[in-house]
């Protein structure tokens, strides 16, 4: 089904107007822009949702889908959005190929920012992803076949401001919990947190690095809740929402941080941990998504 987010208050809600078709493999829908608050759109529909920006001076896009022809659609919308010679900065919430392949539709003066750790992330693990999901499917093979990466021209530790032009946007990373290298986005007029895969709408946590845990998660998510107080959050992989979004990926990474450190003291091994862990989260939160990954949170925090 088609979306329009309308905003009222706090957060509007996600309405349905008319059915579409799902796309094919990662491939984003090029008709599905959708305007989230005064300076940020998002292309939904796809896998990730993407956010565009946009302030007098540049535009700032976060994510560019899942190879170059993705890319292109990014960019069209970014254009469109887009006063002609407006600069155009891009970033990545993570390295992960659906998130980070795009560049190759980009002009050369884009300028790419991230943390430095996320590009060094990319640098050593981004080929496996680009060949992992080229193996999963023909159209996912096609979307990638001439991708390249873009050379950062801004590389940041923990922190980094855009000013497009009367919207003030900040960049950070707090450390691992998808991957190593996530970074969330603040659109702070707006009061907009781009929040990746950090912070999803009942959709439960992937474990990707082996740094990545409950309680390194938790930690991030902490920071975001002391930092940050957004009105709308914009995840990658599920719904918008609003500011309780936070609080409920906190509450449930507390949860699961607590119970595994229970079983390790009662001695019961990763395995069995992760069994257990997984019944009770799926009782306790029967409307969230993808339960079944929790085994490598458990997994990774026992070899801490």
């Amino acid at each position: 089904m088609k979306r329009f987010a309308l905003i009222s208050g706090l957060i509007g809600a996600l309405v349905c107007a008319g059915a579409q078709a799902q796309p094919r493999g990662h491939q984003l829908p090029a008709d599905n822009l959708t305007q989230l608050s005064a300076h940020v759109w998002a292309i939904e529909g796809g896998s990730p949702t993407i956010a565009i920006v946009v302030g007098h001076k540049a535009t700032l896009i976060v994510d560019d889908g899942l190879g170059t022809p993705n890319g292109r659609i990014v960019l069209d919308a970014a254009h469109k959005l887009s006063t002609n010679g407006q600069k155009l900065y891009l970033t990545t919430t993570h390295y992960h190929a659906e998130h980070a392949t795009g560049d190759g539709a980009f002009p050369a003066d884009t300028v790419l920012v991230r943390p430095r750790v996320q590009q060094a992330e990319l640098e050593a693990e981004g080929q496996k992803l680009v060949d992992l999901f080229a193996g999963r499917s023909p159209d996912d093979k096609a979307l990638l076949q001439d991708m390249h990466y873009l050379k950062p021209g801004i590389l940041f530790d923990s922190d980094y401001r855009l000013d497009l032009g009367g919207v003030k946007v900040r960049l950070a990373w707090f450390g691992p919990a998808h991957t190593r290298g996530d970074e969330v986005v603040m659109v702070e007029p707006d009061s907009v947190l781009i929040s990746g895969d950090v912070v999803q709408n009942k959709a439960a946590p992937y474990f990707y690095c082996s740094e990545c845990t409950p309680e390194s998660w938790l930690a991030v998510v902490d920071k975001i809740a002391a930092q940050f107080h957004p009105k709308i959050v914009v995840p990658d992989h599920s719904p918008p929402g609003n500011a309780s979004l936070i609080a409920e990926t906190r509450a449930f990474m507390a949860s699961l941080a607590t119970r595994i450190q229970a079983l390790k003291a009662e001695g019961k091994s990763a395995d069995e941990a992760g069994k257990i862990v997984t019944a009770e989260m799926q009782a306790k939160y029967p409307d969230w998504g993808s339960l079944n990954r929790l085994q490598l949170g458990v997994t990774h925090a026992y070899a801490q």
